[in-house]
């Protein structure tokens, strides 16, 4: 380049100022710059596909999940059932079906035992170093303390001194959260069913993971008794007075006290796991409760007593025990009841919903039961908040009229089924499905069915307090049975009882600076502002599959029960805190929550700016798909993901979003038959693409059987470069196990140049002014490329700072080609862009045509084309010609585009040192826009006039010689919007 720089110089002769310009064009003249000083292309940093779930030095495939990888690509660790050799093992190796934890150092090969090989290990996660990892922790119940198994997160910190190699014996510390201090009240993480694994910042220092809270530990087995009577198991969550007393008539006014002993049973060992009790405190203040009393063994008991002087007719009296213990075991929430004589009034319950509303919810079979303490009774089991349901009890064998008390009429009422939900009554085994409403007499045939909807959605109101946990209780409802005239009382009737559990997402921050991961108290996280039923403020709901983002700061996770209208939608909330852990407030991303659309299954960027999820027709519609969107922290402009090329939304489902940190970069799984091609692979599928450009979807593999897919398709390494994915298909040829293994893959982005081509258009005659226009390199994603060269043939000169630089997926890099006007003729051109995929250095190429055409100046000298300093005899036939630039300025505004922002300068020749006017139009109002000098000069920013128009003032930087110079304007996301030139002269002697 620097021969023909001088080459150049020799053959000019004009006038001091052209001269002027002809060096700083011909700088550019071949139009030519590149990646190094040499002409061998650069070679990759990594390749292609890797299987991962190896054994330290084997080859073969040995079956594995769930992989998870850090900021570089360089730490893996995935789950994986075999027994895999490892050279710093942090455990002994032991035979057994287990899953096991394993990190990998894709550099050296090192693999080690990460998780206890005696328990369950699942979902690992590691932090951006490599140097934190979490896992979900199972127990079965032979191996854990409890009669139920457990389960929990365990956090390793592989570095404890943080001067060390990883993993090496003493330098390595696992932190079970369970056994943590502070655990959020009632919260019980074995309760989770499915997507129960923690999430990790990039930095190691946050997790968050799913967890219930629980009326009722399961860890806590409580008894009951009535005076000196022997101890019984509480079951059904509810104690009946009546039924430990012997008063199946009831109790009259005049009765004496019933005191019931209240304490742990045999499987609660000696701890004190009562917590200290407490009365909810109902209006009737039947019910009073005394102090605990521990004994020397720890066993502690506390003394219930229920007051019939309280009674009124046939009045059914409620109260709710509730210990609040700070052991492990939690609290328990149990119901507590008693009947007096005489026929139970109606309770005042408001109308029951409307048929339509009931006739889709779920139906359950109860099944009487009976205890000596809960008497006969119905238990429901379990149940979420706002995912209502209904229980269908047979009447055969009851006899008496029927009444109704309730402890509260929104958790379990009577309702009465419209002919739909009869017939499903019938299929699921009812021998009558008519309904048995309140009043009715039964004579014990096959009279029918009684239905309760159980719904403890809004009662209590949901709004978080002192205790979030407060939503979490027992609820019950009690069918009396009372002679009537041709049918005596088949006993006294039964209970229907219902735990409602609250699933939630729980933090925990590292409090201590250094090594080793020490857990401070839990946060509840899935805590939402708004108005509920029972006012505004923050108010607890149910949170379930969280992602965290890598600063973490923000938590988004699928919530439910946020409009009590439409209990069943979920939507994804964004959840914001501070670095030390407290609650900013929530945003729902997705939208309101609607009758027939649901929100699931979240992703969010490593800054929390970014948030994919999936949105579905709920319930299912036959034609509609679940989509997989992206949106921004405050749920706007949201962009459908799961399209074709042409933009079509994917016909069918598609779920299991991830993004890549930087958020640039988008996976899902689908089983859409348009995504790519027209011939599509059968069965469901891994795809990645571009969050920020419309480019197409690249096929990574097939996950196998929809089981086996993980809960998110992909994780990725910081810039999306690096995919880490679990497969069923043999992508390398050792891997013959015919079962789901773990893989990386580089990739790829793709390489685009804007516009199609330059038309620089017609020009009258040689002339000093030239045009100059904007080139975009584009990478349309998904993966990073990094551009090598730019190549363009004279006349047509290629300006800008492209290449070298990576562009990540859905960016741009914006460069300038400008032409000068020489001699009369048609110029025809090229110009070439070479680029590397980031990791696998696949050579990527594109290019585009340029063309401009000069005319002969009307009564001009009839100049050829070889004059004027051309390359003589250098055209071709058809009058087109690589002919060199002419003195002139080579830097000119772009064509006008109708809506498009222009400026001026003013003065148009301008020296160094001074001060250029710069003015503008058709900006858009309010914006802030940058003006730069060049591709490096001094940068001036300026905000646009609501007219649009823009004032500013910019000093002429000084440069190597005198010639074009150029300003430029860009917005805040580095978009070209404007651009002017004009002439920089000699400096004054």
């Amino acid at each position: 380049m620097k021969h023909g720089r001088k080459r150049d110089r020799r053959g000019m002769r004009l006038l001091i100022l052209v001269t002027a310009l002809v060096v700083a064009v011909s700088g550019y003249a071949a139009g030519v710059t590149l990646l190094g000083s040499s002409e061998e292309d650069p070679r990759p940093a990594a390749t292609g596909t890797e299987l991962v779930s190896t054994g330290e030095g084997q080859d073969d495939a040995a079956g594995g999940r769930a992989p998870h990888l850090s900021a570089d690509g360089r730490h893996l660790v995935f789950q994986s059932r075999s027994d895999l050799p490892a050279s710093t093992p942090l455990h002994p190796r032991s035979d057994g079906d287990r899953w096991r934890v394993y990190g990998r150092d894709r550099t050296t090969g090192e693999v080690t035992l990460l998780s206890d090989p005696k328990t369950d290990a699942s979902d690992p996660r590691i932090s951006a170093d490599g140097r934190v990892v979490t896992y979900h922790r199972v127990t079965p119940p032979s191996e854990g303390r409890a009669a139920a198994g457990s389960a929990g997160t365990v956090v390793v910190d592989r570095d404890v001194s943080g001067k060390g190699e990883l993993d090496r014996p003493g330098n390595a510390r696992a932190t079970d959260l369970t056994k943590a201090p502070g655990p959020a009240p009632a919260s019980f993480p074995e309760l989770c069913e499915r997507d129960c694994g923690p999430q990790l910042s990039h930095d190691g220092t946050t997790v968050v993971y799913p967890s219930v809270l629980s009326p009722v530990s399961p860890a806590l087995v409580m008894t009951a008794s009535a005076g000196s009577g022997t101890p019984a198991a509480v079951t059904g969550a509810l104690i009946d007075v009546n039924a430990l007393a012997a008063r199946g008539d009831g109790f009259a006014p005049d009765d004496e006290p019933v005191t019931v002993t209240v304490g742990t049973g045999p499987a609660a060992g000696k701890g004190d796991l009562t917590g200290e009790p407490r009365l909810q405190k109902r209006k009737s203040g039947a019910f009073r409760v005394g102090a605990k009393k521990c004994d020397a063994s720890g066993t502690c008991r506390t003394a219930v007593t229920f007051d019939p002087a309280r009674c009124t007719d046939g009045s059914v009296i409620w109260d709710r025990l509730e210990t609040r213990g700070t052991t492990s075991a939690g609290r328990s929430s149990v119901g507590l009841l008693a009947r007096c004589t005489g026929n139970a009034p109606a309770p005042g319950c408001p109308p029951e919903p409307k048929a339509e509303r009931i006739g889709d919810l779920p139906l359950h079979r109860g099944e009487l039961r009976s205890s000596p303490v809960s008497g006969r009774y119905i238990d429901v089991g379990p149940v979420t908040p706002g995912r209502p349901l209904l229980v269908m009890v047979s009447a055969r064998g009851l006899t008496g009229r029927v009444s109704y008390g309730t402890q509260d009429c929104a958790a379990v009422r009577p309702v009465e089924p419209d002919a739909k939900l009869r017939e499903r009554a019938r299929e699921a085994g009812a021998a009558n499905p008519e309904p048995v409403g309140v009043g009715s007499v039964l004579d014990g045939s096959d009279a029918g069915t009684l239905y309760f909807l159980v719904d403890p959605a809004t009662r209590p109101d949901g709004h978080a307090s002192a205790d979030p946990a407060s939503a979490a209780r027992t609820y019950a409802a009690r069918v009396v049975l009372t002679a009537a005239s041709g049918a005596e009382a088949s006993g006294d009737g039964f209970s229907v009882t219902v735990r409602a559990v609250r699933q939630v997402v729980e933090m925990r921050k590292d409090v201590k600076p250094g090594g080793g991961f020490v857990p401070g108290p839990a946060t509840l996280v899935s805590v939402v502002e708004g108005e509920g039923e029972g006012g505004s403020g923050p108010r607890t709901v149910d949170g379930v599959r969280p992602a965290l983002s890598g600063d973490g700061r923000t938590v988004a996770f699928t919530a439910y029960g946020l409009d009590q209208a439409v209990p069943g939608a979920g939507a994804v909330v964004a959840a914001r805190f501070t670095a030390d852990g407290r609650h900013l407030g929530s945003t729902t991303v997705s939208g309101k929550a609607a009758v027939g659309t649901t929100a699931d299954s979240p992703a969010v960027s490593s800054n929390g700016r970014t948030i994919a999820f999936v949105r579905r027709p709920e319930p299912p519609v036959p034609g509609e798909a679940a989509q997989v969107v992206v949106t921004d922290e405050q749920g706007e402009g949201t962009r459908t993901m799961s399209t074709s090329g042409s933009g079509a939304p994917a016909d069918a489902d598609s779920t299991r979003p991830a993004l890549s940190p930087d958020g640039r970069v988008v996976a899902f799984a689908s089983s859409a038959t348009n995504l790519e091609g027209d011939t599509p692979p059968a069965g469901l599928q891994l795809y990645v693409r571009a969050v920020g450009s419309q480019g197409g979807v690249v096929r990574l593999a097939s996950p196998g059987a929809a089981g086996d897919a993980d809960p998110a398709a992909v994780a990725f390494d910081a810039g999306g470069g690096v995919a880490a994915f679990t497969t069923a298909e043999p992508l390398a040829d050792h891997d013959t196990n015919e079962q789901p293994d773990v893989y990386t893959r580089a990739v790829a982005g793709r390489l685009t140049v804007e516009p199609a081509a330059l038309d620089f258009g017609t020009f009258a005659g040689k002339s000093t002014t030239g045009t100059a226009m904007p080139l975009r390199i584009v990478n349309t994603g998904p993966g990073p490329i990094t551009v090598y060269s730019v190549t363009s043939g004279a006349p047509f000169v290629h300006r800008g700072r492209c290449v070298g630089r990576t562009i990540p997926a859905g960016e741009v890099c914006t460069g300038f080609v400008s032409f000068v006007p020489r001699v009369p003729g048609r110029y025809l051109g090229t110009l070439e862009v070479k680029a590397r995929t980031a990791l696998d250095g696949t050579l990527l190429t594109n290019g585009i045509d340029l063309t401009a055409v000069v005319e002969e100046p009307s009564g001009g000298s009839g100049e050829s084309n070889g004059d004027s300093g051309g390359r003589d005899g250098e055209g071709d036939s058809d009058g087109a010609t690589d002919g060199g630039p002419s003195p002139g300025q080579s830097d000119g505004p772009p064509p006008k585009q109708p809506g498009t922002a222009v400026m001026s300068v003013s003065p148009t020749v301008a020296r160094p040192g001074r001060v250029l006017r710069i003015q503008g139009s058709g900006f858009t109002p309010g914006d802030r826009v940058t003006l730069t000098w060049g591709v490096t000069g001094p940068v001036q920013q300026a905000v646009v006039t609501p007219e649009g128009t823009l004032t500013a003032y910019v000093p002429v930087a000084r440069q190597e010689n005198p010639g074009p110079g150029s300003v430029t304007a860009s917005n805040e996301r580095g978009e070209l919007l404007a651009y002017t030139g004009f002439l920089v002269g000699l400096l004054p002697r």
